[in-house]
């Protein structure tokens, strides 16, 4: 053990705080961007064929779930320095907050939820009259809904630092205002965002998250108390 004026020297190796970089949001993130550049060295008419292929819509929903629900979270579409800075922030906040496993649950099933749902509330509304059956073809990809259930999760957990709450919050301002245009008469992104958001704020209160202890670096994990000395 190296020690100076009582601290551990050993215990400052950068190794240690790697490995609390938020790994799973930088995974995401990266994904986002290598699914975007890719799709941005395609012609127009691929890049419209594969946005179409991966939509999460009711008839894709019905034959093959499988491939379009993890296929739709990839693509960003334009937007991706915005989408950069909020998949790795809120990702990432939730991740340290809670860690990786919850961050992943939370994601997954926000993303599942939230396509499910508002995709079933549309078939209901086909069913009764009030859309036509080329609705069951619109386009609907992104990774919102992960974005905002882990943002939602972090606003909601009690024991998240404010400033990771405020800065989830502000920046889902620009997907919330998009999200829920009550101009569009399908509703399917409010629909679906809604229930992301609340699938977030379920997660952060649930029993299983509050099992997961937050880890902060305190005095303890470096300074050896019993040999520190003092010095004014």
């Amino acid at each position: 053990m190296t020690m100076l004026r009582g601290i551990d020297l050993s215990r400052m190796h950068p190794l240690r705080y790697a490995r609390r970089w938020p790994l799973v949001g930088t995974a995401y993130t990266a994904m986002l961007v290598g699914g975007y550049i890719w799709w941005v060295l395609q012609p127009p008419g691929r890049r419209a064929w594969v946005l179409a292929a991966s939509s999460t819509n009711l008839a894709h929903l019905e034959h093959v779930p499988w491939r379009v629900l993890p296929a739709s979270s990839i693509w960003s579409g334009n937007p991706i320095g915005w989408w950069v800075v909020a998949s790795l922030l809120c990702l990432g906040a939730l991740e340290i907050v809670r860690g990786p496993v919850l961050t992943i649950a939370t994601g997954a099933i926000a993303h599942v939820a939230g396509s499910l749902v508002a995709e079933g509330v549309l078939a209901l509304r086909i069913a009764a009259g009030e859309f036509s059956t080329s609705a069951r073809h619109l386009l609907d990809v992104g990774p919102s809904y992960v974005v905002a259930s882990c943002a939602a999760a972090v606003i909601a957990s009690p024991r998240a630092p404010r400033a990771l709450r405020i800065g989830c919050a502000l920046t889902i301002v620009p997907l919330f205002i998009t999200a829920f245009d009550f101009t569009d008469d399908a509703q399917v992104a409010t629909v679906g965002h809604a229930v992301a958001l609340a699938v977030g704020a379920v997660m952060a209160r649930s029993k299983w998250s509050r099992s997961q202890h937050l880890h902060w670096p305190h005095l303890g994990d470096l300074v050896d108390l019993r040999r520190a000395v003092f010095q004014r």
